[in-house]
């Protein structure tokens, strides 16, 4: 396979060969700058012998070959600029055709950057770095300009990917169902205002953990979580298998609870619960008013959270009547996780599964002032939550599928996995 090469007819071993006359092996620096020249004109000969095997191929013959089989006519080349993983190539060579246009399947249609490119663009920009400066670290790499309106077309391209994420079917498989809510701001016309991220967090009968859906709205409301608890139910999460959901205490979404799932047992968090009661107190208090409320719900069971319950109120009520009252009057809902077997207690008492991956959400939104729009939100919420759930899905929680029961028959399980054995 030969190729054109500056004015030069090469091969992709003559290029090799040539570079090992000219290195300077003395000189590592030298060498490896030698090692990356040399692999941009590897790449644009192989690129371009690939191509001219293609349009022989299509024509049915050879440069200047004449025979009955031929369909059509070179017609000189046409030059594609391309960003690749190994530098950046000027002026490829595309052979034309006069008759028809010739398309190579080496790259698509007005593609100028290979998809190894467009994944690394996504990658640094979701790790937190800005558009304007993704250029500048991948430059190093590929030594060529990237400007910060072509970052975000390709940021763009994770649209399809947060659809298909928001409106796949779901499996009825998980045991726990967590649900939270994060402010962000996002511009609106010419103001930023605040908008709630609504997520559902499940595990399933495997131990598998997972952020299972989102949605943007306008606010936490009532209306809201229901229309997000329907879109859940009707996609496929019917919550026949549910042993607890898990929330914040949010009363819109205990109200919507009462409507999809109000046979489903709810676990009030303790550490929000623990925030607004330790929120009557002094603050020279509030640590200590903690660590005696630990001794509630590290109990073993019912009986035993009671007495503690108890012996705590018996030292707080002097102190703040408030606090006290705070955690009285929602102390059932409180104790809804001493149901469940006791190594899965210290991961559904709270929301904090929920809580961290908002952190990284917070993480990554910390160099930006707002998100410019709802879209862009959205791809950055996906891309986070996408990152978290291929993490999760190797490391299942221990001990959460030595299980009592099954799950209810009928109901799918992922393909290639059985329900636990008993």
């Amino acid at each position: 396979m030969k190729t054109a090469l500056y004015g030069k007819c090469w091969t992709p071993r003559q290029i090799v060969a040539e570079w090992r006359r000219e290195v300077k092996w003395n000189n590592i620096d030298e060498f490896w700058k030698g090692i990356e020249v040399n692999m941009a004109q590897l790449l644009r000969g192989i690129l371009e012998g690939a191509m001219q095997e293609e349009a022989v191929v299509y024509t049915g013959a050879e440069w200047n070959q004449h025979n009955a089989q031929r369909i059509d006519y070179r017609n000189g080349y046409r030059y594609r600029d391309l960003m690749t993983r190994y530098g950046y190539l000027n002026k490829l060579q595309v052979p034309r055709l006069r008759q028809q246009a010739f398309q190579t399947l080496v790259f698509k249609n007005y593609q100028r950057r290979m998809s190894a490119v467009d994944r690394a663009l996504k990658d640094i920009f979701l790790a937190g770095v800005s558009s304007r400066r993704v250029g500048e670290a991948l430059s190093c790499l590929i030594d060529a300009p990237v400007s910060a309106s072509t970052v975000s077309k390709v940021t763009k391209g994770l649209d399809i990917q947060v659809k298909a994420f928001q409106n796949k079917t779901l499996l009825d498989q998980y045991q726990y169902l967590i649900l939270d809510g994060i402010n962000l701001k996002v511009r609106n016309g010419l103001k930023y205002v605040k908008r709630a991220v609504l997520v559902a967090y499940g595990i399933t009968f495997l131990g598998e953990r997972e952020i299972i859906s989102f949605r943007q709205v306008t606010r936490e409301t009532k209306p809201a979580w229901l229309a997000f608890l329907n879109d859940l139910f009707y996609r496929g999460l019917a919550g026949k298998n549910l042993r607890l959901i898990a929330i914040d205490g949010h009363k819109g979404l205990l109200g919507a609870l009462e409507e999809v799932y109000p046979f489903v047992p709810v676990q009030r968090c303790w550490a929000h619960k623990l925030r607004n009661v330790t929120n009557y107190l002094p603050k020279k208090k509030q640590k200590e008013c903690s660590s005696d409320a630990a001794k509630i719900y590290n109990a073993a069971n019912h009986s035993q959270a009671i007495a503690a319950f108890k012996q705590w109120r018996r030292k707080w009520q002097a102190v703040s009547k408030e606090a006290v009252h705070c955690l009285e009057k929602d102390l059932p809902v409180m104790l809804t996780f001493l149901d469940c077997p006791e190594e899965h207690r210290i991961k559904i008492r709270t929301t904090n599964v929920i809580e961290r991956a908002f952190r990284e959400v917070r993480r990554r939104v910390r160099t930006m002032n707002c998100f410019s729009n709802q879209a862009s939100c959205d791809r950055i919420i996906f891309a986070v939550f996408n990152h978290l759930n291929k993490h999760w899905k190797e490391r299942p929680f221990k001990n959460f599928n030595q299980i009592q029961d099954v799950p209810t028959p009928g109901v799918s399980l992922p393909a290639g996995r059985q329900a636990p054995d008993l």
